[in-house]
């Protein structure tokens, strides 16, 4: 069967503070500042982005008549018709017209280690990604995680080299420039140093050095378009929300960016998701659900109070969750990119398979995003199942 991406369409809708009234597609009026995806607020005429999934046929898939159109764009109303079931193919039209600013492929999770076969699966991602005959990407955003895990209390310095040491090959076979931003295992617990890691390296020093990163947390411009790598464990070892001093420097880094400019923000932990709620009912306390702070930006009320004013931010990339998803709120994507590792190089995380984002950045801040399933044949469903 082909394995498909099962993509959580989280569409926020209702009324916008500006246009009021119900939505168009469904009738339902939500509170305010919750904004339809047809209407217009501050932030200006809406435009459409799209979000795709794809992914190659391992075997011969059964006969079955397709669930939708791949050469037609996706409207809301397509995703609140296909909402009663799994949506496993969800595909637009390429804006072929139009010449993207940039080219990336968004990687996340790598999760990178000795055993199962890690250092084979990341080299057949990188395979696949500068594959394409009609595409290839100008720079790699890593959203972190990018070593298997050297922040366990027992993780000694001589392992966490190992680690490194694999990524470091690894990536002998990236043609381009790869920007990342830390995940929670980047973070070095210190353990028994060596001359080569030495104790100055505890915490985010050894991979902020290792992966190229300027800081723990920085910016920088590339095809029109300004990228904004933030640090969700920026008060280490607690994480899930910004120190005080990160967010300060976020809003000034994002007050002196023009505001013709787009934005693409990276975290680790998404600043919105809804892969928490529907993470094996994990979350459900009661009658409540209750999404822990490390998994989800604790402070994404404050996040996106501030990027409500500056409309130029257009999307925002993360990982952590191992699942994918897009949802859209005041204007902003938020796409959580699954994990190149899948459910850490031993299967399918919920049933998403290792994969990676193929993004298309466009001069006016739209972009196109794919979910690509790049073939890694270890992919069993891994994670709670509700038999039915």
């Amino acid at each position: 069967m082909v394995w498909g991406v099962l993509l959580l369409a989280a569409l926020v809708t209702g009324r916008s503070p500006t246009t009021g009234g119900p939505d168009a597609t469904t009738g339902w009026v939500g509170p305010p500042g919750l904004h339809s995806s047809r209407g217009q607020d501050a932030r200006g005429p809406r435009k459409r982005h799209t979000v795709m999934i794809k992914q190659p046929a391992l075997q011969t898939p059964p006969q079955r008549e397709p669930i939708m159109d791949t050469s037609t764009p996706v409207t809301r109303r397509d995703l609140f018709t296909l909402a009663a079931g799994s949506l496993v193919v969800a595909g637009t039209a390429q804006a072929s017209d139009r010449k993207p600013a940039v080219r990336t492929a968004h990687i996340t999770d790598v999760h990178i280690m000795k055993g199962m076969e890690a250092p084979k699966g990341v080299g057949k991602m990188f395979e696949h990604i500068f594959g394409h005959k009609d595409w290839s990407p100008d720079v790699i955003l890593n959203t972190g995680d990018t070593v298997m895990s050297i922040d366990g209390p027992n993780v000694t310095a001589a392992a966490a080299a190992e680690q490194v040491g694999l990524w470091k090959d690894a990536v002998k076979a990236c043609k381009v420039p790869i920007r990342s931003c830390l995940g929670n295992h980047d973070y070095w617990s210190g353990k028994e140093p060596t001359r080569d890691v030495p104790a100055e390296m505890k915490g985010p020093a050894l991979m902020v050095k290792e992966l190229g990163m300027p800081d723990r947390h920085y910016s920088f411009d590339q095809g029109g378009w300004h990228f904004i790598a933030l640090d969700s464990m920026s008060d280490w070892p607690k994480y899930g929300y910004l120190t005080k001093d990160h967010f300060d420097w976020l809003k000034a880094d994002l007050a002196k960016t023009p505001k013709e400019t787009p934005i693409c923000v990276l975290s680790h932990l998404p600043i919105l998701s809804v892969t928490g709620l529907a993470y094996g009912g994990e979350c459900r306390k009661g009658n409540d659900n209750l999404v822990p702070g490390v998994w989800i930006h604790a402070d994404c009320w404050a996040i996106t109070e501030l990027f409500r004013q500056h409309p130029n931010v257009k999307l925002c990339l993360s990982g952590h969750m191992h699942t994918c998803d897009r949802c859209e709120y005041r204007g902003v994507w938020y796409i959580c990119g699954g994990a190149a590792s899948g459910s850490w190089w031993n299967g399918s995380e919920y049933g998403f398979p290792p994969l990676y984002g193929k993004v298309d950045l466009f001069a006016d801040g739209t972009f196109n995003y794919e979910f690509i399933d790049y073939g890694w044949p270890v992919r069993g469903w891994k994670g709670k199942e509700l038999k039915v």
